[in-house]
């Protein structure tokens, strides 16, 4: 091999000449690294080479050469290369190339280790390592790292050596380099250490941790970046792991973390880093975080403070500590429980909000907002409280601070919308002044910026607000937002065209005269082609159009929608993944207004949706920089696209890394495709335009099964999550479908009644065998509540088919059991088996798993029935539990799906009325008023049911007593839930319940307002007492026949069918 023509082709690859370096680049790879010689040739280049930079490209080649080459060398070669290799390691002057050299060094061991060869390597890198000669000290730690790096498995054996060594190389008192390579040595260990076997290493681990922090320090206080990086992706890696590695000195090291992040004498990176970790830690080790007291108050105020940085000009895209601090204050609101985060940011808020520091009025309205989307359960409960502040900052005299009002406003309307219906009068007064105040200069980016978000506060109000209270307002709003679509930013465009669309969903038919106007004015924006704002503003503009469609509906749409679609179709092929994605939206919405019922068109809508899943995901090879390597993953995620992060030592010769390894290469990658982002939102409208379609799909229900099955345990948690749901929407429609054309329809229990046809159950068999593999066993939260939605909503829409599938049954009941006791990986912080049962509460995202699983308990009820009885042993523990849990939404939770469950097993309940009837009195008056009207409703089920009357009979006069107060409650739908007992029990045992002082106030309360269900029992109660020629009811009968007539007056839904009969019946005979 030539030797100086190698070395030539490797000074040509850094001139600054894209032709050349391409040359040398294919000469390299065709006539040089196909053969062992280039191998031996680099390795030379890398001990004898004068020039660092020819060293460094050296090394990064052999080091790719080494798995296909190292093999094929002559055996009495490798103990010279090995020993030049050492001795030139000594002597390099450049720290880069160094470590390139190391981990040629590393990756040489790594074959020679498996042939037990080389056995003087570690003797000889400990000797390094201990040497009284610092430069000799970094170059044994940092071998020693590559080692670990490469071969983690072959030092198996040696922690306890490897341990006693960092113990003193951790605290070097001469250099930083041995203490950093220490550090990294330490995390890459981590995955050799199983902390249950092996509590000595653990604890040796765990002593690392405050050395580790004063390497941070260190770091900091010199203003090396590039160390202070590695420290952070140290302890970023140790919550990959156990978390007994970190839990002596957690507590510690978070509030190091938290008063880094809040030293604004720091470098802004480096608190960014800080707030990075404490936002990792709330979302993989929130347990840990929940059980130490006050850490929970402590890091939203610290956030809060933070986030009182935030600058008028900062922008959104600016990597600040207050915009990081707003990101923390989300992971806190979606992983802790809101008496621990949320509580501790409303007893700010008063304050925040009158503050004189305008920053600190940001804060608090930002924060505010930013947190409903966590907890909107728990905020929907604070809305009264806190609109009037909200409503303060919105008309502040600084623009910048009703901005971020304005924004805090959008978050608060997207989550709470209808619980600010009250406020509305104030909200709309402010909005508008908030329009006139930036109507004047339209060329002011601040005023455009106060236009945008008073549309985008409009967006997220109207639907929630409701038709009612949005057609107040509606000409005014229509006409002044219409207006702005001739605005000449076109974000201010997207933003009107938003805010019309969601008034059109809002007040549906009412819009009917404005649809003409809106959509010429519209229109013209549709067409556009080219131009990044343009085709953003073009998929706002399609999105909005699909909204006005569901407002407005099918016969009024109808003379715009075939050139929408035709318009749409063509958008596919304009490569703008946004606009594809509206694209798809809006065949959602024309799907779901139409009914599938879109002609031709609708084969084109599945052929684009096919051709998205389809489309091929490119594994990007990314050359990690030698500093990096090791510290990502061999497969990530990069905004929804898997990349493939190419490993030093894989069998392959592309492209030649720069010469100066700049360490930047990774920090400024950006993953540009959306391509998984773009197949999750295809598989939802998938499922979309199937459902909306029934019989319309069948031709292509066999396509998108085969294409959407496997998406299922795709790499990306969104794609799992919308193909489990796909799959299952499928399996109803097809059901449905065939109960439609066979006259057949489902009964409780099994063995079935009858068999469904061969596609129903083969279909059956492919979405449970999706779902079994992976809802035992998936750590998304998200993915495991979509899987738990799906099933219990086709279990009662579709009955017991589905659990005849293999194993079906049993896995189940085996997923809601770690489920419902919160032990499903999903519940757990990451490493951990099981969930510390010492922590109470949970986040409202937590508990929607628990609580989706409980509906899935209550589809398995309403799909066998009686024979759910059975089933209902194996949960009655977990559910009495849960019954008397310190936090009201688990409680008023656990007394409805008791009540549901009794509903649908019937008699069969008979056998737990005894232990069912003790809690349930309980929580007749319990303080919070949604679990005291679930318990209403659950008691009459019971009694209603239960045939063991010798349990219950005794305490009807208890239940009586505690229902007269809950029938005066006008709230939580006590009124119609008390009433509806009162009337279960009137009708199991009319004797047994002084009629003629309960029932003048039972018809008081009719008709019922909120809680139609409960109609049923009351009019079947009452013409059970005509029946009986009840005399009490009798002398009622004038009050009664206004009642029934209001009941059989508009709304429809006030009666179901046989309950509409039961009260016609009634009145033709008392009319007689």
């Amino acid at each position: 091999m030539d030797q100086q023509k190698l070395v030539e082709l490797l000074q040509a690859c850094q001139i600054p000449d894209t032709q050349k370096v391409k040359a040398a680049t294919a000469e390299l790879r065709k006539n040089f690294y196909p053969h062992p010689d280039a191998l031996i040739g680099l390795l030379h280049i890398i001990v004898s080479h004068s020039e660092a930079t020819v060293r460094m490209l050296a090394a990064v080649q052999a080091l790719r050469l080494v798995p296909k080459h190292w093999k094929n060398v002559a055996a009495d070669q490798k103990p010279a290369v090995r020993n030049e290799l050492l001795q030139a390691i000594v002597r390099e002057q450049d720290s880069k190339c160094r470590h390139g050299q190391s981990r040629v060094i590393a990756a040489i061991a790594t074959f020679d280790f498996d042939e037990k060869e080389w056995s003087d390597l570690l003797p000889a890198v400990l000797q390094l390592t201990t040497s009284d000669t610092v430069a000799h000290r970094e170059v044994g730690s940092y071998i020693i790292f590559s080692l670990l790096e490469a071969n983690p498995r072959y030092f198996e054996e040696e922690l306890s050596k490897l341990f006693e060594l960092f113990t003193k190389t951790i605290r070097d008192p001469q250099s930083r380099d041995v203490r950093i390579n220490t550090m990294m040595s330490i995390s890459a260990v981590l995955m050799l250490i199983d902390a249950d076997e092996d509590e000595q290493a653990a604890n040796a681990v765990q002593e690392f941790v405050p050395a580790m922090v004063d390497v941070l320090k260190d770091a900091v206080n010199s203003g090396d970046d590039e160390r202070i990086q590695q420290s952070f992706e140290v302890f970023q890696s140790f919550l990959a792991y156990d978390s007994s590695f970190l839990s002596r000195y957690f507590k510690d090291l978070l509030q190091f973390m938290l008063d880094l992040a809040g030293n604004t004498n720091a470098d802004d990176d480096v608190r960014n880093q800080a707030i990075a970790f404490l936002a990792e830690c709330t979302k993989y080790r929130r347990l840990k975080i929940q059980a130490i007291p006050q850490m929970g108050a402590e890091l939203m105020k610290k956030s809060l403070v933070i986030l009182s940085e935030l600058a008028d000009d900062d922008d959104d895209d600016d990597a600040t500590p207050a915009r990081s601090a707003l990101s923390l204050i989300d992971q806190l609101a979606s992983n802790l429980p809101p008496r621990l985060v949320i509580v501790p940011l409303l007893d700010e808020f008063p304050q925040y909000a009158s503050s004189q520091n305008s920053g600190q009025r940001k804060a608090g309205v930002l924060a505010l907002g930013t947190c409903a989307e966590g907890a909107p359960e728990f905020m929907s409960t604070q809305i009264k409280s806190v609109m009037p502040l909200v409503l303060s900052l919105l008309k502040d005299p600084e623009q910048g601070v009703r901005y971020a009002a304005l924004l805090g406003l959008i978050r608060l309307g997207e989550d709470l919308s209808d619980s600010m219906a009250l406020h509305h009068d104030d909200i709309m007064n402010a909005l508008v002044m908030n329009l006139d105040a930036a109507s004047g200069n339209e060329s002011d980016e601040k005023n455009a910026e106060i236009i945008r978000s008073v549309c985008g506060a409009i967006d997220s109000l109207a639907e929630g607000l409701g038709p009612d209270i949005m057609a107040k307002y509606g000409d005014s709003m229509i006409q002044r937002i219409g207006a702005f679509l001739l605005h000449p930013d076109p974000k201010v465009k997207s933003a009107a065209a938003g805010a019309l669309g969601a008034i059109a969903v809002s007040i549906k038919g009412s819009f009917t005269p404005y649809l003409k106007q809106t959509m010429e004015a519209m229109s013209t924006y549709l067409m556009a082609e080219t131009g990044e704002e343009e085709l953003a503003l073009r998929s706002s503009i399609c999105d909005s159009m699909g909204r006005i469609a569901v407002g407005v509906g099918a016969q009024e749409f109808s003379p715009y929608v075939m050139p929408l679609l035709m318009a749409s179709e063509k958008a596919l092929h304009l490569d703008n993944p946004r606009l594809r994605e509206t694209t798809f939206i809006l065949w959602s919405q024309l799907a779901t207004v139409y009914e599938g019922d879109l002609g031709e068109p609708l084969a084109g809508i599945f052929k684009g949706l096919f051709d998205s899943l389809e489309l091929e995901e490119e594994e990007v090879e990314l050359d990690v920089p030698e500093e990096q390597q090791g510290l990502v993953d061999e497969d990530i995620v990069v905004q929804g696209k898997k990349i493939k992060v190419k490993s030093a030592y894989e069998d392959d010769d592309d492209d030649i890394l720069d010469d100066d390894d700049d360490d930047d290469d990774w920090d400024d990658f950006v993953g540009v495709s959306a391509q998984a982002l773009e197949k999750e939102i295809a598989l939802e409208v998938l499922g979309d335009v199937i459902y909306a379609a029934k019989e319309k799909s069948a031709p292509y229900i066999e396509r998108a099964v085969e294409l959407g099955a496997p998406f299922a345990e795709h790499s990306y948690e969104g794609c799992r999550k919308t193909a489990i749901g796909t799959l299952w929407r499928t399996y109803a429609c097809v059901w449905e479908v065939m109960e439609k054309q066979t006259g057949n329809k489902w009964e409780p229990g099994l063995p079935l009644k009858f068999e469904p046809v061969t596609q129903v159950a083969k279909l059956g068999e492919i979405v449970s065998t999706a779902t079994l593999h992976i809802w035992l066993e998936d750590d998304d939260r998200d993915t495991v509540t979509e899987i738990n939605r799906s099933v219990a909503s086709t279990l009662k829409t579709c009955g017991p088919a589905i659990l005849g599938q293999k194993g079906m049954m049993e896995q189940i009941i085996t997923v809601l059991g770690t489920l419902i006791t919160r032990a499903h990986p999903c519940q757990t912080d990451l490493g951990e088996i099981e969930e510390d049962p010492a922590v109470e509460g949970s986040s409202e995202w937590d508990w929607l798993v628990v609580d989706t699983a409980l509906d899935v308990l209550i589809g398995l009820a309403s799909a066998l029935g009686t024979q759910f009885a059975e089933v209902w042993k194996v949960f009655e523990k977990p559910i009495t539990k849960l019954l008397s849990s310190n936090e009201a939404l688990e409680r008023s939770t656990a007394v409805g799906v008791v009540a549901e469950c009794v509903a649908y097993m019937g008699n069969a309940v008979t056998p737990y009325t005894s232990t069912l009837l003790r809690p349930l009195l309980h929580r007749l008056s319990d303080e919070d008023k949604e679990t005291k009207s679930n318990a209403a409703y659950a008691t009459g089920q019971l009694v209603y049911h239960s045939e063991d009357a010798n349990t219950y009979l005794p305490a009807y006069s208890e239940i009586l007593r505690k229902l007269e107060p809950l029938l005066q409650i006008k709230d939580a739908r006590l009124q119609d839930n008390a009433a509806g007992c009162l009337c279960r029990m009137i009708l199991a045992h009319p004797d047994q319940v002084p009629i003629a002082d309960v029932l003048p106030a039972l018809v008081d309360l009719l008709p019922l307002k909120e809680d139609y269900e409960e109609n049923k029992p009351v009019y079947q109660c009452l013409h059970k007492l005509y029946v009986l020629s009840n005399p009490t009811v009798q002398e009622l009968t004038p009050k009664l026949l206004n009642v029934f007539q209001q009941v059989l007056s508009p709304p429809e839904e006030q009666l179901e069918p046989e309950t509409r009969e039961v009260v016609q019946e009634m009145v033709r005979i008392l009319t007689k």
